[in-house]
């Protein structure tokens, strides 16, 4: 549990300030971190895609259901920043579903 907690608020740090997209790739079973268009290298699990939903830091905004190349696209919330900067001032308002 540690371990997410200390994932994850790495994770809000890195995406603090930038303007983020995320993409699920429900084919190939893979998520990606863009900023600027660009993808990161950073290896992003289904638990962190829900765990941002969860906290209220991105939302699903379209995505493409063709078959072989199912993606799900999420944006930044319009509050992402505020409660992305709550959570860094104080681990414990991330909330982590069990």
């Amino acid at each position: 549990m540690k371990e997410s907690i200390e994932r994850m608020v790495w994770l809000l740090a890195y995406m603090y300030g930038k303007k983020a997209e995320l993409v699920a790739d429900l084919s190939e079973e893979q998520c990606y971190l863009f900023f600027d268009g660009a993808p990161q290298d950073i290896q992003i699990y289904d638990e962190d895609v829900n765990c941002l939903i969860y906290n209220d830091i991105i939302e699903p905004d379209g995505g493409c259901y063709e078959e072989g190349h199912e993606t799900i696209v999420y944006t930044l919330t319009e509050n992402s920043q505020v409660r992305i900067r709550e959570i860094l001032k104080n681990k414990k308002l991330l909330l982590l579903k069990e």
